[in-house]
């Protein structure tokens, strides 16, 4: 059944998921009622009631003597989904630390295609801290990139109140924007403009928590780079703050 399979792809098993439907379907049973309702032996159920009792799945009464059980509202099936994704939260800090720890080796990851900077993207929101970028120009990203940026990956940036300071270049075409800052405290951001004859960047680079990434958003070359690495990181900071300070005016 492809109800079956979908319940195993989320984390339960496939006698759990069989358990889990036929349960649903006969509504409050016995021990005998699901082992005729899913095919499966009586001595094994008791084993399955408990895997599903321990992600609150099923409910256990008590009627003349005889156990009744009761599968969960499906509700509780997101909900088991939640409560896997906090733990999954929890852990991610100290997996991540163990990531090269022998070898000390920087980790470096390639994402190609629209889907795969959407992954780096989502990326820097997993965690707090503030995201330093050498945006590209405007009209060098292409429209589905900027629709996500615009319309998914900034409202979700705001939400969460990460910080985001931006250097950019001004095409406006208005010079009294050159080398200024902008801050808008409302949308956690501040962005610099450069004017147009000292921006020398034609992709994204980024610079967030211990990683860098670099992004290509052209349709014949839309990909991206991720390398996490202190001393790189470090790096580029330094390299933002020198842009970030840089007034040939002054």
């Amino acid at each position: 059944m492809q109800l079956e399979n979908y319940l195993q792809k989320i984390g339960l098993s496939d006698k759990e998921a069989a358990l889990y439907v036929a349960g649903l379907q006969l509504g409050p049973a016995t021990i005998q009622d699901l082992a005729s309702e899913s095919g499966l032996k009586r001595t094994t159920i008791y084993e399955i009631i408990k895997g599903l009792q321990e992600k609150k799945l099923v409910n256990q009464s008590q009627n003349n003597k005889k156990r009744i059980f009761i599968m969960e509202e499906p509700e509780n099936v997101g909900l088991f989904l939640k409560q896997r994704e906090s733990i999954f939260k929890q852990i991610l800090p100290d997996l991540e630390a163990l990531q090269n720890q022998k070898t000390k080796k920087p980790a470096v990851r390639v994402y190609e295609g629209k889907l795969g900077l959407e992954k780096i993207y989502d990326d820097m929101l997993k965690k707090p801290g503030e995201i330093l970028a050498l945006a590209a120009p405007k009209d060098l990203i292409s429209k589905g990139m900027l629709e996500f940026l615009r319309e998914d990956w900034e409202p979700r940036r705001i939400a969460g109140e990460i910080k985001l300071r931006r250097v950019n270049i001004n095409l406006t075409g208005d010079h009294r924007r050159d080398y200024k800052i902008f801050p808008k405290p409302e949308e956690f951001e501040e962005v610099r403009y450069l004017s147009v004859d000292d921006y020398p960047f034609t992709i994204g680079i980024y610079a967030y928590r211990q990683k860098v990434a670099f992004v290509s958003y052209h349709k014949d070359e839309m990909f991206g780079i991720v390398l996490r690495s202190p001393t790189v990181n470090f790096t580029l900071r330094s390299m933002f703050e020198h842009f970030w300070s840089f007034n040939p005016l002054s």
